[in-house]
Parts: structure tokens; C-alpha cells; sequence
């Protein structure tokens, strides 16, 4: 994905958040992160957010916008909103190729912040949403780039190797196909639709919730052995 699209989808995710959490209950618990009641789970967005908006303002030499915790008596999304126009702000006032820190190495540029962003607030809108009624679709190219960009983080990762061998089929409806191996070096994923000991057949935004760790809007065919996605799941927690 280009950073243009990347950015478009912070936006728009941004919009959904606080769309959804107009009126919310603070205190509602988060079905797909069991852990967070959503003022937890906002809580994180707002540090999430303001992170890369201060990451991306100093590599441009700008100032930072302010950041403060969210309060006891603050409304979730005017609370919220602000910190969403600063990271979109800064995301529109530098292009793609801006060198700019990242804890990935290999991608030191604001291009992997926006895609980072990306990524992260569609999964958590979608478990924002989730909360306070039903979650809508991830869109389908997000959907690949998140499940793709697992394995860009790889190498900064310390989760030991599941290791079994087990192999995991991706067929997305709209094309796009991946096979994940388990293997004793750890997973590795290529775009090829060679034959799994597990196939998940859907759409995008399907098999990404199903990947992450979320429940599925519509139907996942699954053929094969149900251990390799148990196995997929030993390897990585997704919060």
C-alpha cells in the first residue's frame, strides 16, 4: 500500500473511533481484548496516537502537540479527537520517504509510522465498535497489509518459535493468497497458494480477525487440521 492510502485509513479509522464512542459507557469490558474495559482500551489509543504524533513532530522539527492521560471526568471522544487530528496533521505534513524513527530497523521512515497507525487503529476500531454494538468490516487491503506487516515485526520480537512444522492457507475471496509455516526458526509467510495442513477461505477482513485473534463478521471455511491455527495462537498474543 502507498502512504497516501495509509494515511487515508487513519482517518478514517480515526473518525470511526470517535463515532463509536460517543455516549459509550466507559466501564463496558472489551469482548475481544478480555482484559481492558474500554476506558482501558482508550486509554491505549490516546497514548498509541500521541505517540507517533510526537515521533513524527520531532523528526520533522516541529513542535509537539500536548498529551494528558485520560481523566476520570473526560468524555472518551473529545478526549480523544484532538489527539487524532494531531497525528493526521502531522501524518499529511511529511510524504512517505521521511526519514523518521521506528522500532523496526529495517524501516526508518514516516511510510512505516503511517503504516504502523494504519493497522493498529483498524484492529482496535474494530474492537472498539465491537463493544458498543457490532464491528464493521476491516477494509480488504488493510486486512492483508496487517496480517503481512506481522512479519515485518518479526525480527524485533521475542517470542520464542512454536516450531511445530504446522503450515496455515490464507485464501482471501478477493485474491490475495499467504501460507504460514511454524517452523523451528520461526514463522514464515510467502504469497503462494500451495496446500496447508490448515486453509482459512474468506474475505480479507475475515480471515485478518481470525488471524488477530477476533471473532469473524462472516463465514471462514476451514479445511484441515484445526491445531495449526491453536498453534498460530501459541506463538502470538494479540491485545
Amino acid at each position: 500500500m502507498e502512504y497516501v492510502a495509509h494515511v487515508a485509513a487513519v482517518e478514517r479509522e480515526c473518525g470511526a473511533i470517535v463515532e463509536a464512542l460517543r455516549g459509550a459507557s466507559r466501564e463496558r469490558q472489551v469482548p475481544t481484548c478480555p482484559d481492558f474495559a474500554l476506558v482501558d482500551l482508550v486509554g491505549h489509543l490516546g497514548e498509541f496516537t500521541a505517540l507517533w504524533t510526537h515521533v513524527l513532530a520531532e523528526a520533522a522539527g516541529a513542535d509537539k502537540p500536548p498529551f494528558a492521560p485520560l481523566g476520570a471526568d473526560d468524555q472518551m471522544d473529545t478526549w480523544y479527537r484532538p489527539l487524532a487530528d494531531h497525528l493526521i496533521d502531522q501524518l499529511h505534513a511529511t510524504t512517505g520517504d521521511s526519514p523518521c524513527w521506528m522500532w523496526m530497523p529495517q524501516h526508518q521512515t514516516a511510510g512505516a509510522v503511517a503504516r504502523r497507525c494504519a493497522n493498529e487503529l483498524t484492529i482496535h476500531r474494530y474492537d472498539v465498535e465491537a463493544t458498543v454494538g457490532a464491528g464493521a468490516p476491516l477494509d480488504a487491503a488493510i486486512a492483508i497489509d496487517a496480517i503481512d506487516e506481522i512479519f515485518d515485526m518479526l525480527p524485533v520480537w521475542d517470542n520464542p518459535p512454536e516450531g511445530s512444522g504446522q503450515s496455515l492457507a490464507l485464501h482471501a475471496e478477493e485474491g490475495d493468497r499467504r501460507r504460514i509455516t511454524l517452523g523451528p526458526e520461526g514463522p514464515r509467510m510467502a504469497a503462494t497458494s500451495s496446500p496447508a495442513d490448515l486453509t482459512l477461505s474468506g474475505r480479507a477482513s475475515d480471515l485478518a480477525l481470525v488471524i488477530f485473534d477476533r471473532p469473524p463478521i462472516g463465514v471462514v471455511q476451514r479445511d484441515g487440521a484445526a491445531t495449526a491455527l491453536d498453534a498460530w495462537y501459541r506463538e502470538f498474543q494479540f491485545g
